[in-house]
């Protein structure tokens, strides 16, 4: 399969947008044809962070990426103090809106898988199918087992560091691709890795979701994680999550950053989890509720 870079598409076929939200704007692009699928990075991410996982579903998908609050090319009016989870959310939610009516499928990973199950805690009605890759959740394990995100910045020399430093801990390298060369993912702006730091790893272990209000949707969440995480934080979280939900641990390519290791493997057997087969006439699980954008 041919997976080219978004800004190698068509630019019929990648949009640029943005959308106001209280105190702020959100940047967001949309590319590919088909059913709406939004996709949200882990880490300081934006909408370039997954370009090369993004065209690859972008065959079947519309794909939506974003910028978050104050990151790259979104705004925020407030200063960069503690902005929670469920705001992030929130955000998510109007970007929804502004694609139009219906539902749209969610896949989210790392940080972003946490925000989007706060999403489909809060806003269910938005969400068609909701893929969730790695959640760090530590509320599902044992005090003991959970990874401190109080992070002592006076440790390292800069928030980059400290990044780095978070990376290794769930097995991941920065910088580093699959064979151990350079990767080619997008250069992550020193700003955005500032703001993640200082701002949304706090948020993150301070983060309670009500897992009772996903009982509802269990059938419409799928838990994944990489087969290179076993034995790390996240994929634990995703154990348990799966677990709590009654479904499945799905296992994708990879380590935590798999979809960026190996975006063509990992789109792929991800839209198998999207597309299962059909059982007494049962609709798709990733079908969406609107058609791609025009």
């Amino acid at each position: 399969m041919s997976c080219l870079p978004v800004s190698c598409l068509p630019a019929s076929q990648a949009r640029d947008r943005t959308v106001q939200v209280p105190g702020g704007s959100l940047y967001y692009r949309t590319s590919g044809t088909g059913p709406l699928l939004l996709v949200m990075p882990g880490g300081p991410g934006n909408a370039d962070t997954l370009s090369s996982f993004a065209s690859c579903l972008a065959q079947d998908y519309t794909v939506v990426s974003y910028d978050r609050r104050g990151y790259s090319r979104s705004h925020a009016d407030d200063p960069p103090g503690p902005n929670g989870i469920p705001r992030h959310a929130d955000d998510a939610r109007r970007l929804i809106a502004d694609l139009g009516p219906g539902t749209v499928t969610v896949f989210g990973t790392s940080f972003g898988a946490l925000i989007a199950l706060e999403l489909a805690a809060t806003a269910p009605a938005a969400i068609s199918t909701l893929i969730v890759h790695e959640p760090p959740l530590g509320q599902l394990l044992a005090s003991d087992q959970r990874q401190p995100f109080d992070l002592n910045l006076d440790s390292e020399k800069d928030p980059a560091s400290a990044l780095d430093a978070i990376a290794a801990t769930v097995g991941v390298t920065r910088g580093q691709a699959a064979g151990g060369g350079p990767a080619s993912r997008p250069e992550t702006r020193p700003a955005d890795i500032e703001l993640f730091i200082r701002r949304d790893v706090p948020a993150i272990g301070r983060y309670h979701l009500d897992l009772d209000q996903l009982h509802p949707l269990s059938g419409r969440i799928i838990v994944a994680a990489s087969q290179g995480s076993r034995g790390y934080y996240p994929y634990e979280c995703a154990q348990q999550l799966a677990r709590h939900l009654g479904r499945p641990l799905a296992e994708l390519p990879g380590n935590h950053a798999g979809m960026i290791q190996y975006p063509a493997q990992f789109a792929t057997q991800l839209r198998s989890l999207l597309r299962p087969p059909a059982r007494g006439g049962a609709s798709d699980a990733g079908g969406s509720g609107r058609s791609e954008r025009e």
